[in-house]
């Protein structure tokens, strides 16, 4: 149920955004625009505690959408960020073993929620943006400990702007949880026993863009 909620009310933040129309004043600060940024992320949580997780990516293209028709302070906006498309993926140097094998996992999907835009100096803004996350996580390569099958999961996404005119730097803490088959084995018996686990996958993602 929760999950389909957050589903829903994604669509409808994205919904939303697609009807907004742009100032239509390219000089203005708060212009609506479309965005491209790259970055590099640092993986964390408990999957890190267990097999070192080392180095990600992310590709996204997106467009803030403002609410012109609030009445706001001349230099404060409310809108909606939406991401079209977000492609991640994370290396994972395994510890477990002295064989230098890695295993990759990688999401694909969409970001959608509400910013706020302030505009602090000249041409200078900062943005503040909480957003959904609903992606298919899918894993690489992976051994026989930790696997896990293609799932459809709704993360969160929470982060900051900086930008001046085209030019764009972030940061942004991602977060969602996914469900791993761990296979170990039981000295007892000789046997290998698979359990399942939700493992939570925090990523902190430093990134640069242009606004388009």
């Amino acid at each position: 149920m929760k999950k389909t909620f957050l589903l829903a009310l994604t669509v409808l933040l994205a919904g939303y955004s697609f009807g907004q129309k742009s100032t239509g004043n390219k000089s203005n600060v708060f212009n609506n625009a479309m965005y491209v940024h790259v970055g590099y992320g640092f993986p964390g949580g408990d999957l890190k505690s267990e097999n070192e997780l080392t180095a990600g990516a992310q590709f996204e293209v997106g467009s803030r959408f403002y609410i012109n028709s609030l009445a706001l302070p001349e230099k404060l906006k409310l809108g909606i960020d939406a991401t079209y498309l977000s492609i991640s993926g994370m290396v994972n140097k395994d510890s477990l073993k002295n064989n230098n094998q890695t295993n990759s996992y990688f999401t694909a999907g969409v970001k959608v929620g509400p910013c706020v835009s302030y505009n602090f100096a000249g041409q200078w803004v900062a943005d503040v943006f909480f957003k959904l996350h609903p992606h298919y996580f899918i894993t690489g390569e992976h051994d026989a400990i930790y696997n896990a099958a293609t799932q459809l999961k709704i993360g969160t996404s929470l982060g900051f702007n900086i930008r001046c005119k085209a030019l764009m730097i972030g940061c942004e803490f991602t977060s969602a949880k996914y469900d791993f088959d761990i296979t170990t084995n039981t000295q007892a018996r000789a046997l290998l026993e698979t359990t399942s686990k939700s493992i939570k996958l925090p990523v902190m993602v430093l990134s640069i863009g242009v606004n388009l």
